[in-house]
């Protein structure tokens, strides 16, 4: 993610931008994967986004998509580092960038979102 188009909302922050996207984007297609030292691996692949919320009392972002037949992959980070939105505004972001604790990076991908201009 090119650093000139994110932003790195203070923790403080996380709550509300979470609960914007998830309200706006329950239903519609995500991708989740994880990339660390060991590698990556993609959880989910276009699916519907069933939840993404951060827990203060837990400190832990939740992902879920799926749901039906296929069921639900649910990703939960423990301890987030930080997190970066490209574009840098929930109501526009199509990708989410969760590093954790370990340095792996949990990547949301929101396919439903138009690409900004000259994207």
């Amino acid at each position: 993610m090119p650093e000139q188009a994110s932003r790195q909302p203070v923790r403080q922050e996380w709550p509300g931008f979470l609960a914007i996207i998830a309200e706006a984007e329950q239903g519609n297609p995500v991708s989740i994967a994880v990339v660390g030292s060991a590698g990556s691996e993609t959880g989910a692949v276009e699916v519907a986004l069933a939840e993404l919320s951060y827990s203060e009392g837990d400190d832990a972002i939740v992902v879920a998509a799926g749901g039906g037949p296929g069921g639900t992959h649910r990703h939960v980070i423990v301890h987030p580092w930080k997190i970066l939105f490209d574009p840098p505004s929930p109501f526009t972001a199509r990708m989410i960038d969760i590093e954790g604790p370990d340095g792996a990076h949990t990547l949301v991908t929101l396919h439903n979102r138009p690409l900004p201009p000259g994207g």
